[in-house]
């Protein structure tokens, strides 16, 4: 062949190969589908003092990217009681996989045990919390990152804030996993933030984007063994503004229609994402292999920033995923792929707070009610989440809403207000009375 024929028959090549780069491409994954990186930390600091929580390790001493495959998890040398994690990195990972000499060799557990979650054979918890009390009608699982510490610090500070979750049914908890070796300072950090908070559950996989199934598996295992008396389950990111008074007033409010339908056992209620074609290019965040998912499209699934299950659900797809092959884009597998093997129905959100909501909010061009919403979009910014929880204080203030459901079943006579007494302290007297 001649050089010419030879130049030509490269030029065809190359040709054929921008081709098939420009068509496998695919246009950049909706806002709604984003999941955030577990790397990413905690940007700004909102109003309030930070005073109350402790600072985390400088970054020369902070997480390593991990790179290691979903199955490479973090074994335990003991199993820590609750709130007991800073003494647990001494001796606990070895230089390679993470397991330590003495938990190597064990027979792994049998699936549906305790110490089973998908195909990581001895799971554990590294810090545990106590089990929900019988009052508890609302379990709320805050999905967080290790470093995100100033997200977890601004959720305590607004709608978190224990003044006023202690007045309410619900319950909020945060989600981490495995710190990695060489990282013993940011498991001390976790332990003292967690003694300081009492509100950090922290499995031992491997804290890395790619392992986000396990920890949203790992939700519904434990609202499913410690918490499955409650009414909902509530799935939340940490960078997610959560109006909860709002939820408190649909569990209050009998008239609502939102409150006959927050009853509802087999509820799946979030913001549908459909026909979401499966992400091929080389250069997608969400790159799918074929052999990893073969299909061109997603099934209709719920994107993992905000999702309120019902009971029934979490027990169904809990059980569906100890069973399933390990996915890492956990909203589809489980709000899916696992949804639809067992019939569990998406009910669509209608209104979340978007990027531009939130601003005509705070310029005062819209309502805090009209509509009403539970969640804002992803990624709020904490002067955002700020303002928006001292309107929602404002407005708590004006009704002072009792319900029974406030109380606990065993005293369904008693109401008790939603007024957090420590910040409203003009009604702390009438909550105090309303309890007793």
């Amino acid at each position: 062949m001649d050089k010419r024929s030879l130049c030509l028959l490269l030029i065809c090549i190359n040709l054929c190969l921008v081709i098939w780069l420009v068509s496998v491409q695919q246009s950049p994954m909706l806002e709604a589908e984003i999941i955030t990186d577990s790397s990413g930390s905690g940007s700004s600091s909102g109003s309030g003092s930070i005073s109350s929580t402790p600072q985390p390790p400088n970054s020369a001493n902070g997480l390593r990217r991990s790179r290691s495959k979903p199955n490479q998890i973090y074994q335990p040398s003991r199993t820590p009681s609750n709130n007991d994690s800073s003494s647990l990195v001494s001796n606990t990972f070895d230089n390679h996989l993470g397991t330590p000499p003495s938990l190597a060799s064990q027979t792994p557990s049998p699936p549906g045990s305790s110490m089973h979650l998908m195909d990581l054979p001895n799971f554990v918890y590294l810090i545990d919390q106590p089990a929900c009390d019988k009052d508890v009608r609302v379990l709320i699982l805050v999905h967080s990152a290790v470093k995100n510490v100033e997200k977890r610090r601004l959720i305590r500070e607004t709608w978190a804030n224990r003044s006023y979750i202690d007045q309410t049914p619900l319950r909020v908890i945060f989600l981490v996993g495995g710190v990695g070796p060489n990282s013993e300072e940011w498991q001390q950090f976790l332990g003292r933030e967690n003694h300081m908070h009492g509100d950090l559950i922290q499995g031992n996989f491997r804290d890395a984007y790619r392992n986000m199934t396990y920890k949203h598996v790992m939700a519904l295992k434990w609202f499913n063994e410690k918490c499955e008396h409650a009414q909902l389950l509530v799935k939340v990111d940490d960078d997610v503004f959560m109006n909860t008074p709002q939820l408190v007033k649909y569990l209050a409010t009998p008239d609502l229609p939102e409150n006959s339908m927050l009853q509802d056992p087999d509820l799946m209620l979030c913001r549908v994402v459909r026909h979401s074609r499966v992400k091929r290019s080389y250069r997608s965040k969400w790159r799918v292999t074929y052999k990893e998912y073969p299909h061109r499209f997603y099934p209709e699934y719920c994107p993992g920033m905000a999702i309120v299950y019902g009971p029934d659900v979490v027990r169904r797809l809990y059980e569906a995923a100890q069973k399933s092959k390990y996915f890492w884009v956990d909203d589809v597998l489980i709000t899916g792929i696992l949804a639809e093997e067992t019939a569990s129905k998406i009910t669509p959100m209608k209104y979340y707070l978007e990027s531009k909501d939130v601003y005509n909010l705070l310029n005062g061009d819209a309502d805090l009610e009209d509509p009403p919403f539970l969640f804002t979009n992803h990624a709020i910014k904490p002067d955002e989440s700020m303002a928006i929880w001292q309107m929602a204080l404002d407005r708590i203030q004006r009704p002072l809403l009792t319900h029974p459901a406030y109380s606990s079943p065993s005293a369904a006579s008693k109401s008790a207000q939603i007024v957090p007494s420590a910040i409203i302290s003009e009604a702390a007297q009438t909550s105090s009375t309303a309890l007793s």
